[in-house]
């Protein structure tokens, strides 16, 4: 729901002080129901939570998406096993079949790791990393040198494999360096981007980068409006357009290599569900081709290709670097 434009706005991205609409968004991974207002920048069009709820940690239950372990049974070991030659397609193995499956089931985030040609020994950072699922299947592949940090875990995370993940906030990481830190979708569900972003770059070892992938403002949000499934209130507590993101990374001595929209077909079936007042959370492959059909699901995912073809995608990987000097 619209509103009119309004002042007393400080955006905290360009520094704007107006709004171009405020909207009504509901929770709609839990099927809450809750209701929480969002404004957008007149300046860059980032949008912004305007009421948080005073305990986010309600909103991050044991079974949120990032959390979860899982149990091992055959039909689990069968995934894993798939899974496991699926992402070791991204680094030039796993065969015929990996090759199958990285086309029809695609990992954004070890894909766009594997682009960067990353050593197997780099130090990496992942912030917000929840259980570190992405952080073994790096191990899996081969890495040897990586840790997280989330401060919604229940407890800290310490592997046989070296792999730990610590249960504090990026703020509270000291004298380390790292060649790579990365937010995969997480960089938005902070209140001061700016802050943390800061904090990345400080982190960061001689010619060492920094990955952000999130949710942007594009044709998804025209689509759908607060419907649209990344919006995910209250939890995405801004979401910017492409062109803040550049603003934001200058403003902290950083600047954009380069941008890949990797948007999936979720922006379509997931904001349809959102419509249907449906829990996402509950959102199975089998429940899915029920819903959509297989090739509803397979037009989901060619309009998504289009869209990141024309830079339109509803999420994006961002690559940043230090600026000179």
């Amino acid at each position: 729901m619209e509103t009119e434009e309004g002042t007393g706005f400080d955006c905290r991205i360009c520094g704007a002080c107006r709004t171009s609409g405020t909207y009504l968004a509901r929770e709609m991974m839990f099927a809450l129901g809750t209701a929480f207002h969002y404004a957008q920048c007149v300046g860059c069009g980032s949008l912004w939570l305007t009421d948080p709820p005073a305990d986010f940690s309600v909103h991050y239950p044991r079974e949120y998406y990032s959390f979860g372990n899982g149990s091992k049974g055959a039909r689990e070991r069968l995934t894993d096993f798939l899974r496991a030659r699926r992402d070791w397609s991204y680094f030039g193995r796993g065969g015929v079949l990996g090759r199958f499956l990285a086309r029809q089931y695609q990992e954004g985030g070890l894909l766009s790791i594997s682009k960067l040609n990353v050593r197997r020994d780099a130090r990496i950072l992942d912030v917000g990393c929840g259980s570190g699922k992405l952080l073994h299947r790096m191990a899996a592949v081969g890495f040897k040198n990586l840790a997280g940090v989330d401060p919604f875990l229940s407890n800290e995370i310490s592997n046989g494999n070296g792999l730990r993940v610590r249960k504090c906030r990026l703020e509270d990481v000291t004298n380390e360096k790292y060649d790579l830190v990365m937010f995969h979708h997480s960089l938005e569900h902070v209140a001061n981007p700016k802050g943390t972003l800061r904090t990345a770059a400080q982190l960061l070892a001689p010619g060492g980068k920094c990955l952000v992938r999130l949710p942007v403002v594009a044709d998804a949000w025209e689509k759908y409006g607060t419907g649209w499934v990344q919006l995910d209130p209250p939890r995405h507590i801004w979401v910017p357009t492409e062109g803040a993101m550049r603003i934001l990374a200058e403003s902290v001595g950083l600047r954009v290599q380069s941008v890949e929209h990797d948007s999936t077909g979720f922006q379509f079936w997931g904001s349809e569900l959102c419509r249907l007042g449906l829990r996402l959370e509950s959102a199975t492959p089998l429940r899915l081709a029920r819903q959509f059909g297989l090739r509803g699901l397979r037009e989901f995912r060619q309009r998504a290709w289009v869209l990141n073809r024309n830079k339109r995608g509803d999420q994006a990987a961002f690559l940043l670097e230090r600026t000179e000097g």
